[in-house]
């Protein structure tokens, strides 16, 4: 989702160290304006806030946010030489210095984005971010099935898993492990329309917990391309064991060895 060419940013902002608490009000606000979720705008506001903060510690000590809001969602750009464009670039020249570190700067950023790049330049580094819109019209309700097929349980998963209903599907997954020894529990995610990274922690979280039990497994089943695909993106598909259908994953928990 690229700036819309010549328009106009609806925020353009400069920040440095004081004032990142001023810039990320005004973020949350344009992302809320522009029709993100709850939880998709605290991520935008998290996103933001990390790379402008990388630009502060790692950069030349200041930065300008603009952004973009499009029919498909929200861009931001953050660069780190200065509000007027032309600033000392020195520090700024190389991404590398720029936080990667697991949590923290672009690794996180990476996480939580639907896209994400970087470039860097002799006047330094400029960061962008994109956050898309979820469907048109009114979310699919959440709503959790369960089923079993031979010896294998089934959670169905509708609708969005984000703020509001990955404490719901934490609360369910952390009864069935606790009730079943040995779990073999398969995640049908064809009716997942989106996640935020509220509802991706808790789906790790869930993953972690059935890895301390080694009689039990989980698979991730039927997950849409979209999702699938910022899975890869994040680089997080390793930590899971991803299934095209139910079937497969029943075949892959019942087969011998």
């Amino acid at each position: 989702m690229a700036a819309p060419d010549g328009e106009p940013p609806a925020l353009d902002q400069a920040f440095d160290g004081d004032s990142l608490y001023a810039l990320r009000a005004a973020v949350a606000a344009h992302g809320s304006q522009a029709g993100l979720s709850e939880g998709r705008t605290r991520d935008l506001v998290l996103a933001v806030h990390e790379l402008a903060a990388n630009a502060v510690r790692h950069g030349a000590g200041r930065g300008r946010l603009r952004l973009w809001a499009t029919p498909d969602g929200v861009r931001c750009e953050v660069s780190d030489h200065g509000a007027d464009g032309d600033g000392p670039g020195a520090k700024a020249a190389d991404a590398a210095l720029w936080h990667v570190e697991p949590g923290h700067g672009l690794w996180l950023v990476r996480r939580i984005a639907d896209g994400a790049s970087v470039q860097s330049g002799p006047s330094g580094t400029v960061a962008a971010v994109t956050f898309r819109l979820g469907a048109p019209g009114p979310p699919a309700p959440f709503r959790l099935e369960r089923r079993a097929e031979a010896g294998c349980t089934i959670l169905a998963v509708t609708g969005q898993l984000d703020l509001g209903s990955s404490g719901e599907f934490a609360g369910a997954v952390g009864d069935l492990i606790a009730a079943t020894p040995g779990l073999r529990m398969i995640l049908d995610m064809s009716a997942l329309t989106w996640w935020d990274s509220s509802g991706l922690a808790a789906l790790i979280t869930a993953q972690q917990r059935i890895s301390h039990d080694r009689s039990a497994r989980m698979i991730v089943a039927c997950l849409p391309g979209p999702l699938a695909g910022r899975l890869h993106e994040a680089g997080l598909a390793s930590q899971f064991t991803l299934a095209d259908s139910t079937a497969a994953a029943v075949t892959a928990l019942t087969s011998p060895g």
